[in-house]
């Protein structure tokens, strides 16, 4: 019987210091967090991503890393889709504006042309007749 209240006396007090240690070890993390947190944000932000880009090179190694990247690889991809509408977006508003601006401008060319020529075919008007009533006056 003694030998059974010893075993049962190693078993509590392996259990209790187990816990001891898994308390200690979760006050150490939680610390280390709160500290990262509120004093050296950048470094968590680091931390942060090498830790993302870690899991994502090697989600196809195992099935658990995959299970745990695969909410990041959802992120991921719809982030990857936005970027590519705003650039499509994006292009197809130069498109425009650039039309828009190169049509205004090709008009105003072409009423400044219009406006040339007719003014040259007045003063040749002009001139011929000038012309003629010399060669009439002579």
């Amino acid at each position: 019987m003694e030998i059974l209240q010893l075993c049962w006396d190693l078993v509590q007090s392996l259990a209790i210091q187990s816990w001891t240690l898994l308390e200690s070890l979760g006050l150490f993390v939680g610390g280390l967090i709160s500290t990262l947190h509120v004093e050296y944000p950048r470094l968590e932000g680091l931390i942060i991503g090498v830790s993302l880009a870690w899991l994502l090179s090697r989600r196809d190694r195992h099935p658990l890393l995959r299970a745990a990247s695969a909410p990041l690889k959802l992120v991921i991809d719809i982030l990857d889709l936005a970027w590519d509408q705003v650039v499509e977006v994006l292009g197809d508003v130069w498109g425009t504006a650039k039309g828009w601006v190169v049509g205004v401008g090709s008009w105003c060319k072409s009423k400044v042309a219009a406006a040339w020529g007719w003014s040259i075919a007045s003063l040749r008007s002009v001139k011929d007749k000038l012309s003629k009533k010399k060669e009439e006056s002579e």
